[in-house]
């Protein structure tokens, strides 16, 4: 099980101006971790909500160094593109599992969850699991 601190976050200048909103609630220092394995928890759902809106919302400005977890490097135009696939194969497995409760034999997305959270945030890194 993965958990995301606010130190895992992507700095608020690396965050696409629209979705700055999501990002303050969980940027806050005295926040319980996420858990990338709770689905359909408050903080989940926020974390979900940003990463949905840096798909929608690249930070053009931020360059993709190939190590995002979207498969090759380029600009960060064609990695924003990239991310798109990740976020609809994170949506297959959320479905899935708010739906019939499980995907894959998973009752969980959280290797989806970290594909998605490090496509959108190259630069974020994710801690071991616990």
């Amino acid at each position: 099980m993965t958990k995301i601190k606010a130190s895992n976050l992507p700095s608020a200048e690396s965050v696409a101006p629209a979705c700055i909103k999501y990002h303050k609630p969980l940027s806050k220092k005295k926040k319980k971790p996420i858990d990338m394995d709770a689905i359909g928890t408050p903080t989940y759902n926020i974390l979900l909500d940003l990463m949905r809106c840096q798909v929608k919302h690249p930070n053009i400005d931020s360059a993709s160094d190939g190590s995002d977890g979207c498969g090759g490097g380029g600009s960060s135009v064609s990695a924003a593109k990239k991310c798109v696939k990740v976020e609809k194969l994170y949506s297959a497995c959320h479905a899935a599992v708010m739906g019939v409760g499980n995907y894959k034999g998973k009752k969980h997305c959280e290797e989806e969850m970290k594909r998605l959270f490090l496509c959108v945030n190259p630069g974020s890194s994710l801690p071991h699991e616990i």
